[in-house]
């Protein structure tokens, strides 16, 4: 028993661990450098440790400030085409356009400034909100009523002119000729107005402000009448103070005559604004309202030759407006009456076939 024991101890396997512990030293021993590497290494110095990786820059994609463009330079703008639209100078003050809120401002104070001249009736005194606005819409509606009647009854009125004129009478008077153009005008557009007044008549105060040439002479308020003729000189002089290449250009060719205004561009939209006639349309509808314009107001020099009457201050103002003439606010009738002399003077004689073109010529040399 004990033999047999002694054998089976014998005949086992070795143990691994002394192996293990071989294979490690021999391992250790090809690491580790020969005995001439050391002193090249210690020359070469440390190792050079590892480099981080990478990394892109952030990019910030936030916006940042807009760089100012850079003002046109005195030399382009003197190069700019002679004929081309000229923009807005310092030297004119255009008013913006009002907004829809500031509109409506200005149209309740144009029916409050009524009320307080008598035109339109307050409302009663302690009346609520929903009676004083029922109550103005009435009145207004009543006010408009009125000035369409009256259009209609100034027919009679002119029915008896031309009769007089027809049977012999004493002849046409400048008043009476301006009478019928205003007649004429308000007919034409009073079929549009009645639509209007019928079906928004709320919008009608606005119209005043955005479109006064929609509405007939006898259905504007008083302040309204002053904003609109402010308004027309102040695009009057606005358009000769801007358009003084085009005119220029047109003043250049030689005679100026209105198939002169196609040949320049922007010239019959420029004119327009002088005359304080609507630049709405293409040029031909342009041109044919100067055509218009022209022919009436060489009508109204042979009238007012003809009566040598003495015209007020706001009649003169008036006078001088239609034929392109300016002078400064505070001038005097005197000051008023010397541009509308030398005006006559230069048209006097003037024969009808070179009326209109005579006239243009005048007001484009005052340019």
């Amino acid at each position: 028993m004990h033999c047999n024991s002694l054998f089976f101890f014998s005949a086992s396997p070795p143990h691994p661990l002394p192996q293990i512990r071989d294979s490690f030293s021999a391992l250790d021993l090809k690491c580790r450098p020969r005995a001439g590497q050391d002193s090249k290494l210690a020359e070469k110095g440390p190792p050079i440790p590892p480099l981080p990786p990478s990394r892109k820059p952030k990019v910030d994609l936030r916006p940042g400030p807009l760089k100012p463009k850079p003002l046109p330079s005195h030399s382009a703008s003197s190069t700019a085409v002679p004929n081309a639209p000229v923009k807005t100078q310092a030297g004119s003050h255009a008013t913006p356009a009002l907004s829809l809120n500031q509109a409506k401002e200005e149209a309740q104070k144009d029916i409050t400034e009524a009320e307080k001249h008598g035109i339109i009736p307050p409302p009663p005194p302690g009346a609520n909100w929903f009676r004083a606005t029922l109550h103005k819409a009435i009145e207004l509606a009543k006010f408009y009523y009125r000035g369409v009647k009256l259009i209609f009854s100034r027919r009679r009125e002119i029915a008896e002119i031309r009769a007089r004129i027809k049977a012999g009478g004493s002849p046409l008077t400048r008043a009476e000729y301006r009478f019928i153009r205003t007649q004429k005008d308000d007919v034409n557009k009073v079929v549009p107005f009645l639509i209007i007044a019928l079906l928004l008549e709320e919008v009608i105060p606005l119209i005043a402000i955005y479109a006064p040439f929609m509405l007939p002479s006898t259905c504007i308020l008083p302040s309204q009448r002053a904003r609109i003729e402010a308004k027309r000189a102040e695009k009057a002089l606005n358009s000769s103070l801007n358009s003084k290449a085009i005119f220029a250009a047109l003043k250049s060719q030689g005679p100026i005559s209105l198939e002169s205004l196609k040949n320049a561009q922007g010239a019959p939209s420029a004119v327009c604004s002088l005359l304080g006639l609507s630049s709405l349309g293409f040029d031909f509808l342009r041109i044919r309202r100067i055509r218009q314009h022209l022919q009436f107001i060489a009508e109204d020099d042979k009238l007012l030759i003809q009566d040598g009457a003495q015209l007020s201050d706001s009649e003169l103002t008036e006078t001088l407006a239609e034929r392109g003439l300016f002078v400064p606010a505070n001038s005097t009738a005197s000051s008023k009456e010397k541009p509308l002399q030398w005006w006559l003077t230069s048209v006097e004689g003037t024969s009808a076939e070179d009326a209109v073109s005579r006239r243009l010529d005048l007001i484009l040399s005052r340019q």
